[in-house]
């Protein structure tokens, strides 16, 4: 699954744009300044794959999006382009340039519609998450009950939209450790210092449909279908579950309240491997977990992991970072996500990563992707506002948002490749600043600037260009280099050089030009001669 171009007319700032993809990337970057358009394009993308599939809330808005997907299986040089528009005087549905009428298309979706397609804010906001409400209330209505495994089975092929939310991290770590890969693991280790799985506490809750009713937390209140079935298999393995009393707080505003709950306590990863026997991968247990959430029978779910600088036990996944925690989800939904022809749609991802993880992050995906999925079968599209994240990429993983003077939206691949440019130049090259100097260093630089262009300066005039080019140097600004080492270098260099050193005369100042010149002249006249 490859998006080849997309075209949007009329979804709030998006006007007129036209966007080409490279479909043989398997991550794309959308970037450009805050109001350009890239979390709309998100979710205009988002709208026109709800509406083919559901053919509820119709978008509003003009839309031409064209994909390429792979069979099922291996993968093939040439997959089926599918287009979807809804432009006058263009069919709604064509394949490989040939309009099919949408009974056929139905009939053959599973061939010509992508098996998934994940939404991701890490934000605060819900209007990219309500887009997924379609789909998350279609399928619990088909599993809330439901005892039919093949119809279970059915009904999460047909959820072919998917918001991740922050607990599916926690339900991915879960399944990776549960069926276990050694490169998974290793890239775990190795990436994250994540070494095992210790142990976990699944606290449940009484659920909606419970309240009123005489049922009891024993029973986990008569959860039925395969969120009671595995919430009853936890019960089976715990260390002494019991019902308990709990407080139910879920923000500031809420006044504490008593609420039946009821823990289960997996001691080892033996434990949770024993879970997990039921099932025959870790999709299938992945979806079996989230049951439980989504049927609102979990309160909260710890997961106790050792770590390379910790064999405790004592770090649980709430204690990473908020970084560790947003990456893991994301790489657990790509592993979960094996086989599936799955498009990735992701904003502001990076957002929680430190600096070294921003550098890597696409690299991670990428490495991730071939480890845990099949990265022919895969597009990544995000947005980012961070330089990092982009530094390693060629110009065709790259697309420049931006707003004309008509109000129209353009969209672009940068003129050349942020790789090898670095974090200086790829600011004011790709992201079009006008400087990368803080404000207050750019002010003396402008200043600097316009009294060199003087051709006559008053004496005031050059003892503030001299105390200008001063301040400049001592700043280390003068010797401007790419490798930060060497940077380091020079400013501990002007740091001891001009410590205590009285701002140049004009009369210094012109010593030193005219030996510059008289240097360069020299220089100039035996390289004549050679």
């Amino acid at each position: 699954m490859r998006l080849d171009k997309v075209s949007i007319d009329g979804f709030k700032n998006l006007r007129g744009l036209e966007l080409d993809f490279d479909e043989r990337q398997l991550t794309t970057v959308l970037i450009g300044q805050n109001g350009a358009g890239k979390s709309n394009l998100i979710e205009a993308i988002t709208q026109v794959f709800r509406w083919v599939d559901l053919r509820r809330n119709e978008p509003r808005f003009r839309y031409r999006v064209t994909y390429r997907i792979q069979p099922q299986g291996s993968a093939v040089p040439n997959p089926p382009s599918i287009c979807l528009s809804n432009f006058p005087d263009e069919p709604a549905i064509r394949v490989n340039g040939q309009a099919v009428k949408r009974t056929e298309f139905e009939r053959r979706k599973t061939e010509w519609f992508p098996d998934l397609v994940f939404g991701y804010y890490s934000g605060g906001s819900r209007r990219l998450e309500a887009l997924f409400d379609s789909h998350q209330r279609r399928y619990y209505d088909d599993i809330k009950r439901e005892d039919d495994g093949e119809k279970v089975a059915k009904a999460q092929e047909a959820r072919r939209l998917f918001y991740c939310r922050p607990i599916h991290g926690v339900l991915a770590l879960m399944a990776l450790f549960a069926f276990p890969d050694p490169k998974v693991t290793d890239e775990l280790a190795g990436r994250l210092g994540i070494t095992g799985f210790h142990s976990l506490l699944a606290l449940f809750r009484e659920p909606w449909f419970a309240k009123g009713k005489r049922v009891y937390a024993e029973t986990l209140w008569g959860a039925a279908g395969p969120a009671g079935r595995a919430a009853r298999r936890f019960k089976e393995l715990a260390f002494h579950p019991f019902a308990l009393e709990g407080n139910a707080v879920d923000d500031y505003r809420d006044k504490k309240q008593s609420e039946p709950q009821f823990a289960a306590f997996l001691p080892s990863l033996e434990r949770l491997q024993e879970l997990a026997s039921q099932f025959k991968n870790e999709r299938e247990m992945f979806y079996a977990l989230e049951a439980m959430d989504i049927s609102d029978l979990v309160r909260e779910i710890q997961v106790w992991v050792t770590r390379s600088n910790d064999a405790s036990g004592d770090v649980g996944f709430a204690d990473l970072s908020d970084g560790e925690r947003q990456l893991l989800m994301v790489l657990g939904l790509i592993r979960v996500s094996r086989g599936k022809r799955a498009l990735f749609l992701l904003d502001e991802p990076d957002t929680h990563l430190n600096p070294h993880w921003q550098h890597s992050y696409l690299k991670l995906i990428e490495d991730w992707t071939g480890i845990a999925a099949e990265k022919e079968h895969c597009h990544i599209v995000l947005t980012s506002h961070n330089p990092l994240t982009i530094s390693a990429l060629s110009r065709d993983e790259v697309r420049v948002l931006a707003q004309t003077e008509d109000d129209r939206v353009t969209a672009t691949a940068p003129y050349t490749d942020p790789r090898g440019m670095g974090f200086t130049a790829t600011l004011t090259e790709i992201f079009g600043l006008s400087t990368s100097l803080d404000i207050e260093t750019q002010r003396l630089v402008d200043e600097r600037n316009e009294l060199l262009q003087l051709t006559d300066r008053t004496e005031a005039q050059q003892r503030t260009l001299i105390a200008l080019n001063d301040q400049l140097a001592r700043r280390g600004f003068l010797n401007e280099d790419r490798e930060p080492l060497y940077q380091d270098f020079l400013r501990a260099w002007h740091d001891v050089r001009y410590a205590d050193r009285p701002p140049l005369t004009p009369t210094d100042l012109e010593a030193r030009r005219n030996a510059m010149k008289a240097l360069i002249q020299q220089l100039t006249t035996s390289e004549g001669k050679q």
